[in-house]
């Protein structure tokens, strides 16, 4: 059997099965967006872990190091944005060919620590590489004890919300890679830096958490529906999504209708927004709802738990097929 057969998380599952179950002072292990330690009574330390190779999730010669650097922390603060977790500290390695200019890493780093800014650089490690590069990315966070929102908290009944954009960042992808003609200058460049330079949702978990308003969410990083698909599963529950909830930029919609394409199909697999989903209780929507209008926060619901498995995305009402999940897997068997 082939790594690509059972894809990138079926290999997961099996080597969480193979480590077994995390133990005290480790409160949550493998299966969330980050690990979460037990270091006291009042504090928990979250810990998250990213890597970016070249030729996989960006192209050297077609990305700015700037924005290079700036993604490779974001989506790494995202994750601990999906815990309700504050960044206390980050941690940088490189895999580099001796032949770089330094002055491109300097491109790189002014991203990094923009993506950043507050959160201090405090190590990692530097290794030759033979020509490609790779980067990988370790943030920590603090949360208040017992508090962190996690991915199996979600319950049938609860509203599902959304922060921030769905769909932009692989609008911007297929501009990126020719898969798609732009209209206009000016919308191709909303959706490139909306792929290159993805916004964390750090202040909107944190407040989540801090206010009580949810117990759990996770960051849209490999997809709509496949990341909704991971709190169904770990929750052990389904969904519905009504799809003309779902915002769509204005952007999206034009480069859509310029080369009849269903921006839906963007919105709901594309992934990489890192974006911020969550549930939230009946009796906390109102607080929500004021806490949203006192922060100046944009969060909209676009569906409902239910009892079950699976998610049903309903468009007037009626329920319609859109296919497997599509979400991004390093390792997916491919026809």
């Amino acid at each position: 059997m082939k790594i690509k057969d059972i894809g990138e998380f079926g290999l997961i599952e099996r080597i969480h099965t193979k480590a077994g179950r995390s133990s005290y002072p480790v409160v949550i292990g493998i299966g969330d967006d980050a690990s979460v330690l037990d270091v006291g009574p009042r504090n928990q330390v979250v810990t998250t872990t990213d890597m970016l190779v070249e030729g996989v999730h960006f192209l050297r010669e077609s990305t700015d190091p700037f924005d290079l650097g700036f993604k490779s922390h974001a989506v790494n603060l995202s994750d601990i944005a999906a815990m309700g977790a504050s960044p206390a500290q980050s941690f940088l390695s490189f895999g580099l060919p001796a032949e770089m200019d330094v002055e491109t890493i300097d491109t790189f780093m002014d991203g990094f620590l923009m993506a950043g800014e507050g959160v201090p650089l405090s190590g990692g490690d530097t290794v030759a590489s033979p020509d490609k590069w790779v980067i990988s990315v370790t943030v920590i966070g603090l949360a208040p004890s017992g508090r962190v929102l996690r991915r199996d908290a979600a319950a049938p009944g609860e509203s599902i919300w959304l922060c921030g954009p769905v769909g932009d960042s692989a609008a911007g992808l297929s501009i990126l890679l020719d898969q798609t003609s732009t209209v206009n200058d000016q919308d191709a460049r909303f959706l490139i830096q909306r792929h290159n330079r993805p916004l964390p949702q750090v202040r909107m978990g944190r407040i989540l958490l801090e206010a009580g308003i949810s117990s759990c969410a996770i960051d849209v990083s490999d997809g709509l529906l496949q990341d909704l698909g991971h709190i169904c599963k770990r929750s052990q529950l389904g969904a519905e999504l009504d799809l003309e909830r779902i915002p769509l930029s204005g952007p999206i919609k034009e480069l859509a209708a310029a080369n009849v394409v269903d921006p839906y199909t963007w919105a709901l697999k594309g992934g990489e927004d890192y974006s911020l989903l969550f549930t939230v209780k009946p009796d906390n929507e109102k607080k929500l709802l004021t806490v949203l209008e006192r922060e100046e926060i944009e969060a909209v619901p676009i569906g409902r738990t239910v009892p079950g498995k699976g998610i049903v995305v309903l468009k007037n009402g009626s329920p319609i097929e859109t296919g497997p999940d599509g979400g991004f897997d390093h390792f997916r068997k491919r026809p």
